[in-house]
């Protein structure tokens, strides 16, 4: 911390004699981010807030756009911290919009950075509801036996709401979950069960990928779920199958 704290001052010096502050001061945005991260893991939460409180306004103050990937960063760090204070609300909220921004400048679903902070707005969901659900019952009784079928809820509370982003960032770490547990799994009817289940996870996040229009990428998945549904030898009466066909169906006809 006091190295940090040292490099923050020299910077802060170089920004002052430099001819092109911006350089200086984005750098200076980088020293904030690096002594928030170093406060945080040892445990001094509340300064490490205020480093990257600062570390946002330097950047913003610097030209940077709010939709920039560097503020998405630093608000993925904010939201981490508000998930540990106990700030579920507003965990949500930073993290909603710093995968938001992730979102509208095409960071796949994939990115390292991507996965680790929806991983994190995950945790504050189901934080947020086990903590509502101790409120009301008087105690702590709020557990998930599979927490894949809990974070499916939470993506089919937004998909009701119309927020079909949201829905695929949740789709997608239930999705995560089942492919984890799969792999731990040996030939059988149980290995079975989860192929089938990820192939619904998979039909859902191609349905909410054609509501937004995406049907090349929706198209794509539609054919992950149909060879998964044919390796298992799942019948063409089954429910998910002929839910898989009707979501085709409806996406031909948009």
């Amino acid at each position: 911390v006091e190295t940090l704290q040292e490099v923050l001052r020299i910077q802060k010096v170089l920004e002052m004699r430099s001819e092109g502050m911006d350089a200086c001061t984005r750098d200076i945005a980088r020293v904030l981010g690096n002594l928030g991260e170093v406060q945080m893991l040892s445990g001094d939460l509340t300064s490490s807030l205020q480093s990257y409180l600062q570390s946002l306004n330097v950047l913003r103050s610097s030209g940077c756009s709010d939709e920039s990937i560097e503020v998405a960063l630093v608000l993925g760090k904010i939201g981490q911290l508000h998930l540990k204070k106990g700030c579920y609300v507003e965990a949500i909220v930073t993290l909603q919009h710093c995968m938001r921004i992730f979102d509208s400048n095409g960071v796949p679903d994939d990115n390292i950075r991507i996965k680790g902070i929806r991983s994190i707005l995950v945790d504050a969901e189901l934080a947020l509801k086990e903590n509502k659900t101790s409120t009301l019952a008087g105690q702590r009784d709020f557990q998930h036996d599979d927490r894949a079928v809990a974070v499916d809820a939470i993506a089919d509370t937004y998909q009701n709401k119309g927020d079909y982003s949201c829905a695929i960032w949740f789709y997608t770490e239930a999705l995560e979950f089942r492919r984890k547990k799969a792999q731990m799994l040996t030939e059988g009817a149980q290995k079975a069960c989860e192929s089938v289940d990820i192939a619904r996870t998979i039909c859902k996040i191609a349905q909410m990928r054609s509501l937004r229009g995406e049907f090349e990428a929706a198209s794509i998945l539609f054919d992950v779920v149909k060879r998964i549904y044919h390796s298992v030898q799942l019948p063409n009466d089954h429910p998910f199958y002929k839910d898989y066909l009707d979501q085709l169906s409806a996406m031909r006809k948009m």
